[in-house]
């Protein structure tokens, strides 16, 4: 099951490349997709954290990828939780890497060329979130039910929030970085809080122009969107895939098609439609702020209706913990 979730994304991924670059721009993009040194960087950071931390459980549990059913063994919970731990390292080394890239990009802010430099830091962040929700987290989450318990999945959920924001954030900033160096009047660094980075003169603002507003509604996008999230419960199941976790993992979903799109446009840059463009890309990380919103909406009701259905708690009898301690001396002693 969880194979034939990342095929479903896998397909997403090559259609939406193919009918967006069209059939000039096809071959080229898909070769920019294909970077092998970033590549190389990921799959060495990988291979580094699996020798170290979980050599076996990674062996031995990569052929779930291709099961259709997951009995439940003596190990299964650890393994479970060694590929979460896989997925956040995946999503941190990712966001590492694009780091390392836009400083190695920057050493030369040519305009002709930034374009491209900053569409191959991107790769790394793509590549990354990938993996990490559409493999390693669908395993950790199918072999790790019982490790998921309200406090631990709450946690693990924030961290993955954190990394999302912290993508999200980068991007705003390599925009800025862009139009400050390509443009003839760049705009101040107080545009990375501005509402469209990309267009600081407020041209494609909803708010103040509401004709605009047609330009958040996207169909493909929203399509994207759905397709993703099919396929990460496919690959999940609905019964370990916790309302708690798929909100940051929805969110990572969205940064992950945006990126898709705004290597689309920094491959063949054009400043005229860059502001249309960011509204364009930015929309699926949007559909995925809102859905991640509503998935806590969702927990914080069923944690209401949850402490309302408890029953009462009952007052200790006399004697209660005199026979406890008398039952866990037992227990010991035999």
């Amino acid at each position: 099951m969880i194979f034939l979730g990342f095929l479903i994304f896998a397909f997403l991924f090559v259609a939406s490349t193919l009918i967006a670059a069209g059939p000039d721009l096809s071959l080229r993009l898909l070769t920019t997709f294909g970077d092998p040194v970033t590549f190389l960087f990921i799959l060495s950071g990988l291979a580094g954290y699996v020798l170290i931390y979980g050599r076996k459980e990674f062996i031995r549990c990569m052929k779930t990828f291709f099961a259709f059913s997951f009995p439940l063994a003596d190990n299964t919970h650890e393994t479970g939780k060694f590929f979460l731990r896989l997925a956040e390292f995946t999503v941190a080394w990712g966001l590492f890497g694009m780091v390392i890239g836009v400083l190695w990009a920057m050493v030369d802010l040519n305009p002709d060329t930034i374009g491209v430099a900053f569409a191959l830091c991107l790769l790394s962040f793509l590549y990354a979130s990938g993996l990490a929700v559409f493999v390693f987290l669908p395993i950790g989450l199918r072999l790790s039910p019982s490790a998921l318990q309200p406090a631990v999945s709450r946690w693990f959920a924030f961290r993955l929030l954190i990394f999302g924001l912290v993508g999200f954030f980068l991007i705003r900033c390599l925009v800025v970085i862009l139009l400050r160096v390509t443009m003839v009047e760049p705009p101040d660094w107080s545009a990375l809080f501005a509402f469209n980075p990309a267009d600081p003169d407020g041209s494609y603002n909803p708010l103040l122009n509401l004709r605009l507003f047609s330009l958040y509604i996207d169909l493909p996008c929203y399509l994207l969107m759905v397709g993703s999230v099919c396929a990460f419960w496919l690959a999940s199941g609905t019964c370990r895939a916790l309302v708690v976790v798929a909100a940051p993992v929805i969110i990572l979903m969205g940064i992950f098609w945006s990126i898709q799109c705004f290597v689309f446009m920094l491959s063949a840059l054009n400043l005229d439609t860059f502001g249309m463009g960011y509204v364009i890309a930015m929309n699926t990380t949007l559909y995925g702020f809102i859905a991640a919103a509503g998935f806590l909406i969702v927990d914080m009701l069923l944690m209401l209706l949850r402490g309302s259905n408890a029953p009462p708690s009952l007052p200790l009898v006399e004697g209660t913990e005199q026979a406890k301690d008398i039952v866990d001396w037992a227990v010991e002693n035999v």
